[in-house]
């Protein structure tokens, strides 16, 4: 077997940029040295104008200088920063690229959407042990979601990538803080569409019982927010089930305050009481199309299964 490497990994996503230092193989992680995250907004405004805003370049960059010198103090064997879907739909995307390097000093890959879905599933089901497959993994982003249907941790049977995700749908379709019951019927109609033809393709995955896994920030706060957990800790979420019931519950809560009365509740995030609403109305949305009264919420996803990727020498996952 591989001896664990030292890796390095910074995702770069819509809503924030997140940092993992580890001691892992290909098979998992052994030993998290360090780890922090950081909302930046990167994919502020893109719904309506396909770019990055100079302003949201500028947070991100100082958030990734910040962590490249943190990375360095590891002396890692190997790292790697991930972009994924504010910097794919980037109309000036290579603008951006040169500005995380020429001022962060960092090279950004940017991932697509398989792939992203790919190395989500590796992750999310990383310690989840107690689970048995077959599986189906939601992941809620800032810019997109991913669907990824597998029987087992190392083999999945098929990944879909959605353009929707908590921050697009925000500024895409809320105008009233809070919104109106009229704004919820048409988000409401938007994400059925969306998910209509991945959703159609994963039914007949559903029928030999795929158990639902859900992660990334928005399915994690909406556990912290129903927990009323003041400190988030991730031991306390990985493996948690939460029914559609409480979600429902949540959502309610939600919806009936602004944004700015949203912080007072325990759980929340600052840099996310705008977005959430968002999230819990995709996750409640999702448990509707795929008929699951409850799901399973994982505290790890994309960063983990980028780490243990990059441990294990970029051997990817087996799509049958």
């Amino acid at each position: 077997m591989k001896s664990p490497q030292r890796v390095a990994v910074v995702d770069i996503g819509t809503n924030s940029v997140r940092l993992m230092v580890a001691e892992a193989t290909g098979r998992g992680i052994e030993t998290v040295l360090y780890q922090d995250g950081r909302i930046t907004r990167l994919g502020e405004g893109i719904a309506a104008t396909r770019t990055i805003a100079r302003t949201a370049v500028d947070r991100t960059v100082a958030v990734l200088s910040e962590f490249a010198e943190r990375i360095r103090s590891y002396s890692p064997d190997a790292v790697s920063y991930i972009g994924t879907s504010a910097l794919r739909q980037a109309s000036n995307r290579e603008e951006v690229l040169e500005r995380f390097f020429r001022e962060a000093g960092v090279r950004v890959r940017v991932i697509s959407g398989e792939e992203e879905a790919a190395l989500t599933y590796r992750g999310a089901l990383f310690g989840l042990s107690m689970v048995r497959g077959p599986f189906l993994v939601v992941d809620i982003g800032g810019g997109s979601s991913e669907l990824i249907v597998g029987e087992t941790p190392v083999d999945f049977w098929k990944a879909f990538s959605v353009e929707v995700g908590v921050v697009t749908l925000t500024e895409g379709w809320f105008r009233n803080d809070p919104p109106s019951e009229a704004e919820f019927s048409q988000v409401r109609r938007y994400l059925e569409e969306r998910f209509r033809d991945p959703v159609g393709m994963i039914a007949p995955y559903l029928a030999s019982g795929a158990r639902l896994v859900g992660t990334a920030g928005s399915v994690t706060t909406i556990l912290a927010l129903i927990r009323e957990m003041a400190r988030y800790d991730p031991m306390k979420v990985h493996g948690q089930t939460l029914s559609g019931k409480e979600i429902e519950g949540l959502f309610k809560r939600l919806k009936a305050v602004p944004a700015r009365e949203r912080l007072s509740f325990p759980g929340l995030e600052r840099g996310r009481e705008d977005i959430i609403l968002a999230g819990t109305l995709i996750l409640l949305s999702l448990l509707d199309f795929l008929r699951q009264s409850d799901l399973v919420v994982s505290a790890y996803g994309l960063r983990e299964g980028v780490v243990m990727d990059l441990a294990g020498g970029g051997e990817p996952l087996r799509a049958n």
